[in-house]
């Protein structure tokens, strides 16, 4: 059975004497034992002698008892230490385990054990399985396990005294139950790997103008009930969360003008969400503000997560839904908008309305204020893991990005850095005399600010069309779009263009994306685009197989080729 460091209450097993004598009362010293008939409370407490803080239940009188009331409360270990049979007969028996605390709410008269036992019908608790969170997490992600292990390996680096991410939810994620349980999958990975989210629940206003009380009412009631389910699936799958309902002073508002029940959040008070973080429990916040007077107002979620943000400066804010990204008028996802270009530039598309305007201003307004390797995500729950952990990603990647600079020689150039970078991203050592031997060719020189991205454009007189020398990513930037973004402003420069790469090369699915012909044999593939002549294109391949290799001698690189 799943045992939690706060208290928790076997409910729904099949046998009443293993409800009583499963109950789990071992959390700080409290017993905990509401909910159960006189009789049953009173032989757990003449046979169970409960040792404080949580330790395993020591001294009953019956040996079948200690073996059945056994808990350990790290929620790593679950029955350890009993007979294999009465293990088995325990989590047979025990179909889920949730806080004996009751929550009782005017506006929702809902109750744990009423809410943990409908969710037990609907076998929402009994999907959440043991499986090995990377098991789980490469099922999900889909994804080759080194490039797990180099996300995986950047995201749990990440400083530990401010959250992994601010998940902004949509209520439309708990109407379905696969969802529901997809996103408790997904943070309870996040929890369990110290990538600590912080959740945000509650509804986007879009009009503060006429929200009576009834619509306060409302809101509260679902937020609320919300709330409580998501807490409850996080620890039935031994993770700890921790609603912060409304009144806790987490969140501080202001009335709007007129006769409304909405208002304009002002503050947040972070001491509760940094207590929930370092007690490694999961926050869990209702978009409500409350007035220096005690008055509870609804608030805007965005509102919310771009002020937690500001505050605790997270390394991703993630706007979970049932739909993904933005779309594009063709009804493709667009992977990436890169600040402040995208913004001006989308201004002409046109999937880009006045409303994805105002959100895409927002997330930059909120961007600005973050630490630069911040970013903003928009994704389905069933994508989320997708999105975070494969350069490819499954929803639209919000962030800052590098300038690119551009060069015609490499006077301006640190030639060392961009050495490193080359060396890095191909996995080979760069030949020592590569940049004599194109100085005469060279036609243009891309770079990132932070030398994270480069390409090397060729001019060859031989055929009249440039040649992609080099484009070279790091796998850091990769999965923040610099690649895509240095893609886009090549093929606006140049309107035709051809380059090889190695035939074994991983990045050449997307090369075959971005060209327009190509040709393959053993040991090269040749690309291009804006060349519609075969006579020509048969030049190009030919040019391209002949040129002289640059990389030539095979050294360990902590990251994979990008190109030739």
């Amino acid at each position: 059975m799943s045992v939690t460091a706060t208290t928790t209450l076997v409910h729904s097993v099949k046998s009443p004497l293993l409800a009583a004598l499963c109950s789990q009362c071992v959390a700080g010293g409290q017993r905990n034992i509401n909910t159960f008939s006189k009789n049953s409370a009173k032989q757990i407490t003449q046979s169970c002698k409960m040792a404080q803080s949580c330790k395993l239940v020591k001294s009953t009188m019956d040996a079948n008892m200690c073996k059945i009331c056994g808990c350990l409360a790290n929620p790593r270990k679950f029955t350890n230490g009993f007979d294999p049979k009465m293990n088995s007969v325990i989590r047979s028996q025990s179909t889920s385990a949730t806080s004996v605390s009751r929550l009782s709410s005017a506006a929702t008269g809902v109750t744990w054990a009423q809410l943990m036992t409908e969710m037990s019908g609907d076998g929402l608790t009994a999907s959440l399985d043991t499986t090995p969170d990377l098991k789980r997490f490469l099922s999900e992600v889909g994804t080759d396990p080194r490039e797990a292990r180099y996300w995986l390996k950047q995201f749990t680096n990440f400083e530990q005294q401010r959250p992994f991410a601010i998940v902004q939810v949509y209520p439309e994620v708990f109407a379905k139950k696969q969802l529901l349980g997809q996103l408790t999958s997904c943070l309870s990975f996040l929890q369990r790997n110290n990538m600590r989210p912080v959740v945000i629940l509650g509804s986007p206003i879009v009009t503060a103008i006429n929200f009576s009380a009834s619509d306060l009412q409302q809101l509260k009631a679902q937020t609320v009930h919300d709330s409580t389910v998501l807490a409850s699936l996080l620890e039935a799958n031994r993770v700890l969360a921790r609603p912060l309902f409304i009144g806790t002073n987490v969140l501080r508002a202001e009335k709007l003008p007129g006769d409304t029940f909405c208002g304009e959040l002002c503050d947040v008070n972070t001491e509760l969400i940094m207590w929930c973080l370092l007690s490694k429990h999961i926050p869990i916040i209702p978009a409500f503000g409350e007035t220096p007077s005690g008055q509870i107002l609804a608030v805007d979620m965005w509102s919310v997560t771009e002020k937690l943000s500001s505050a605790l400066q997270p390394l991703k804010v993630i706007k979970v839904n049932t739909c993904g990204g933005f779309v594009d008028e063709t009804g493709s996802v667009i992977a990436n908008i890169n600040l402040p270009a995208d913004l001006h530039a989308a201004a002409e598309k046109p999937w880009c309305t006045p409303v994805l305007r105002n959100k895409m201003e927002r997330i930059y307004g909120l961007l600005s204020v973050l630490p630069s390797e911040s970013s903003v995500v928009i994704t389905s729950v069933d994508k989320m893991l997708k999105e975070l952990f494969t350069h490819r990603g499954s929803g639209t990647f919000f962030k800052i990005t590098e300038p690119i600079y551009h060069y015609s020689s490499f006077n301006k150039v640190d030639l060392v850095r961009l050495t490193d970078l080359i060396t890095k991203a191909f996995g080979k050592v760069l030949d020592e005399d590569y940049f004599l031997e194109i100085e005469n060719q060279l036609h243009t020189i891309y770079l990132s600010k932070e030398y994270n991205a480069a390409a090397i454009i060729l001019q060859d007189d031989s055929v009249g069309v440039p040649y992609l020398c080099k484009f070279a990513v790091s796998l850091k930037a990769q999965g923040e779009g610099t690649g895509e973004m240095l893609w886009e402003t090549i093929r606006k420069d140049f309107p035709r263009l051809f380059w090889r790469s190695r035939g074994d090369n991983p990045i050449n699915s997307w090369y075959f994306k971005k060209c327009e012909g190509s040709w393959s044999q053993q040991y090269w593939t040749v690309f291009w685009y804006g060349v519609s002549e075969h006579k020509l294109s048969c030049l190009l391949i030919d040019t391209a197989v002949k040129r002289k290799e640059s990389l030539i001698i095979p050294t360990k690189a902590s990251v994979t080729s990008t190109q030739q």
